[in-house]
């Protein structure tokens, strides 16, 4: 199955002169379930080159996953979610539109976000045999008033954590830096407000997450 789909070039960001000039493109997606050759391997994650500039992927246990494809000047060029009932997802992009130059595919998943780069010279695309930049989610859990907070931060980037309340305030600020581990309780039962929301930025990311507190 083979589906044309039509993105906007994201013309503010881009400055490149080839790139202003395709204001409008289409990307082919196809979809392969046959087996293929995996080039960058992380073990629930593989990332090769099919043929030319088609390349694939393949995602295990992840029932929802949201794919990017951006330029490097951060100009989004093509994103989707996919949804599995079985936890396997494969996918492929033909990516014979964009010009010659570096592209980052970024994968999230429920625990992660993964960025492969990708560089497009002549009729061929290359992948990088590592991932340049995989970040943990935030793992996050509320029992009895009490939220914990745990942080996987492989990079030691600075951890910016902010709560506030249901009323916008920001009732806690704090960022950590140079911690590898990072955990964090917050007692919000004896508290007015019923709801929270907290915020989370390290490695170049933001999370978001709504916590009752009742």
């Amino acid at each position: 199955m083979c589906v044309t789909l039509q993105y906007r070039n994201l013309e503010n960001n881009i400055k490149s002169i080839d790139m202003k000039n395709v204001m409008k493109f289409g990307l082919a997606l196809v979809v392969f379930f046959t087996a293929f050759t995996m080039q960058a391997n992380d073990g629930n994650f593989s990332v090769s080159v099919k043929s030319g500039k088609v390349i694939s992927f393949a995602i295990n246990e992840a029932k929802n996953v949201h794919v990017t494809i951006f330029n490097t000047d951060g100009g989004e060029v093509f994103n989707e979610t996919l949804k599995s009932k079985d936890g396997k997802i494969n996918r492929a992009y033909d990516l014979a539109a964009l010009p010659a130059g570096t592209y980052f595919l970024e994968t999230e998943t429920a625990t992660k976000v993964s960025r492969h780069e990708i560089t497009i010279n002549g009729t061929t695309a290359t992948i990088a045999g590592t991932v340049v930049a995989e970040t943990y989610k935030p793992i996050i859990s509320t029992k009895d008033g009490i939220v914990s907070v745990s942080i996987l931060n492989n990079e030691k980037s600075p951890v910016e954590i902010k709560l506030y309340d249901d009323s916008n305030n920001e009732v806690y600020s704090e960022t950590v830096k140079g911690e590898q581990t990072l955990a964090k309780r917050f007692n919000i039962k004896s508290t007015t407000a019923k709801n929270f929301t907290l915020v989370t930025k390290y490695n170049n990311k933001t999370f978001v997450e709504a916590v009752t507190a009742r």
